[in-house]
């Protein structure tokens, strides 16, 4: 068998088994794991390669019989598959198969249902780097143009509340009522994102939490601005436990209604997913975040405190005053806003998510976070840990293949777990709906080159559409065809409850999105959090506020430096 250079063969195929890539201008380094193609019979779009009618295509089947897209040769970053180089086939939206296509009548080792034809269009993907596309689970829907923003990060799954700038939006991810959550499904028939509703999660009673299930919230949200007390608490698991939703809570930052321990006896054992559990955007002070090492605590933390830089601590006291209704004027206010930041806390926040603790990052948008930065500050964390922890012990010498796989995993298939999606979104498997995002290596978390939503490209970085070809400059990010007119409402979806569909919200609604089902919200715990499942004993110093993860002292530096960031953005 004719033999080449392994740098010859990455030219012309991209990077094999063995190959190691850098991540942008990260310190993290990915090795290739396994290849699903086989030497020798390479799929390759364009002039002169192999993907031609009577070579690597079958042009004698229709359209029934080969793949929709095929993404050619890319190198795939999955929380469940590893770090792995294949072909991956897209029809009717969905992920269909993962390994070789091309045309089996003529080439050995294709995939079956990877076949090549007419009906086949290609993305090489020779030198680009996919993964699954990037879910939020913390939104507070303030402004639509959120979705163009998250877009342009990677991110196509929205799971938050509001109805615009309310104050009660801008300070909770809630859409409270039939009344509104109607209102906003109604308006998410044109946005070009996955979406879930949270309801307000504050009832003494079950029927105002059940009328907002069947009104179409997926989920219910209880939050200390409107009081995150034991009984809420409870009302809403119960409500919970009977619809198989997801329950989220900010807990009480004063201790008013209780401690932290208070509200642990209130979770009774069920599941719950706990919003930035560290505690500077909300939470029990100062040690909310001991509930990370809970069995039934999903716990997740948002952007602006990660990764713990010099500047996070000034920034978000402006922050709390204005997400919150604060007058900086007013001592008590003020008390509360600096009962919420503590560095000692954020250092530690940024050690568990590097441990696995804490499962998932999520934005908390326009209202202390950012939701054009979630793979961005996903990886820039990553760095920053490897960089003041060294490497982990799960990883390989000369590879960071499991710390990246834990970061990925954080904004990708634990949200979609934690939220009852995972049957549709979070990974790269067959079956699932082709939500998908590619990559130029250089700028991995930084800038995405493709956003695929539901098998078509909806978001991409384009050139000047007057230029002879798609990359002269200027190049940003702009809508695709997959973004235009009714095919968002075809690749789209809008999440509700099995009651809310079974109810007929959808005809009810005229909605023409396409509604699917949450389910599996219940019967979950830490351990399906993946590579993300750790719960050791965490003890915070009420007087230092120093935390303790199994005794030891959980700290770092904070960084002065980010990567990916000033030579990636002009802003």
């Amino acid at each position: 068998m004719p033999v080449i250079s392994r740098q010859e063969y990455a030219g012309l195929f991209g990077p094999t088994v063995g190959d190691k890539i850098r991540l942008g201008d990260t310190n993290l380094i990915i090795e290739i794991e396994k290849d699903l193609r086989g030497y020798g019979e390479e799929s390759v779009y364009g002039g002169g390669k192999s993907l031609r009618d009577g070579m690597g295509a079958d042009n004698r089947l229709t359209s029934s019989g080969v793949l929709d897209l095929a993404i050619t040769n890319v190198t795939l970053l999955d929380a469940r598959h590893g770090v792995i180089k294949a072909d991956v086939g897209i029809k009717n939206g969905c992920i269909v198969g993962i390994g070789k296509c091309g045309n089996p009548s003529i080439m050995d080792g294709v995939t079956p249902g990877m076949v090549v034809g007419v009906g086949t269009d290609v993305i090489a993907g020779e030198h680009l780097l996919l993964t699954a596309a990037g879910i939020d689970t913390h939104i507070h829907f303030i402004s639509p143009q959120q979705a163009e923003h998250a877009l342009s990060n990677g991110i196509t799954t929205f799971f938050g509340g509001g109805v615009g700038p309310t104050d009660g939006s801008n300070g909770t991810t809630v859409t409270a009522g039939p009344w509104h959550i109607h209102r906003m499904l109604r308006a998410f028939e044109s946005l070009p994102v996955n979406v879930g509703i949270l309801g307000k999660g504050h009832a003494s009673q079950a029927a105002p939490l059940e009328e907002q299930i069947l009104a179409g919230a997926v989920g219910l949200k209880v939050h200390e601005d409107w009081g995150a007390t034991g009984s809420a608490l409870r009302h809403a698991l119960r409500v919970a436990d009977d619809m198989d939703i997801q329950v989220a809570v900010h807990t009480d930052s004063l201790n008013e209604g209780g401690y932290v321990e208070d509200t642990i006896d209130a979770f009774e054992g069920r599941t719950v997913h706990t919003f930035h559990t560290e505690g500077a955007g909300g939470g029990h002070a100062p040690d909310i975040i001991k509930v990370a090492s809970l069995t039934n605590v999903l716990p997740s933390s948002t952007n602006p405190t990660l990764p713990f830089g010099i500047n996070s601590q000034a920034e978000l006291f402006d922050m709390i005053m204005v997400c919150h209704n604060l007058n900086p004027q007013v001592p008590a206010d003020v008390a509360f806003s600096e009962s919420r930041v503590r560095p000692e806390t954020i250092a530690a926040e940024n050690v568990l998510h590097d441990m696995g603790v804490l499962s998932i990052f999520s934005s908390d948008s326009q209202a202390m976070g950012r939701v054009g930065e979630n793979w961005l500050r996903v990886m820039q964390t990553a760095h920053a840990m490897k960089a003041a922890r060294g490497k982990l012990p799960e990883d390989a010498e000369g590879n960071d293949n499991f710390r990246v796989l834990r970061y990925i995993a954080k904004i990708t298939i634990n949200p979609a777990i934690a939220q009852g999606i995972s049957h549709v979104l979070g990974s790269v498997e067959i079956g699932k709906m082709a939500d998908l995002v590619l990559w130029d290596p250089r700028f991995f978390g930084a800038k995405p080159k493709l956003v695929i939503k539901g098998g078509m490209i909806s978001w991409a970085v384009m050139g000047d559409p007057n230029a002879s070809l798609p990359t002269p400059q200027p190049t940003f990010y702009r809508p695709m065809f997959g973004h235009q007119g009714k095919v968002a409402q075809e690749t789209c979806v809008t999440f509700v409850s099995r009651a809310a569909r079974e109810a007929g919200i959808q005809d009810k609604l005229g909605l023409e999105r396409r509604v699917m089902v949450v389910h599996n919200c219940r019967a979950i715990s830490k351990g399906d959090m993946v590579r993300n499942a750790e719960t050791p004993r965490i003890d915070v110093d009420p007087e230092t506020f120093a935390v303790r993860v199994n005794d030891e002292h959980a700290t770092v530096k904070p960084v002065k430096h980010a990567v990916l960031n000033q030579k990636y953005f002009f802003s």
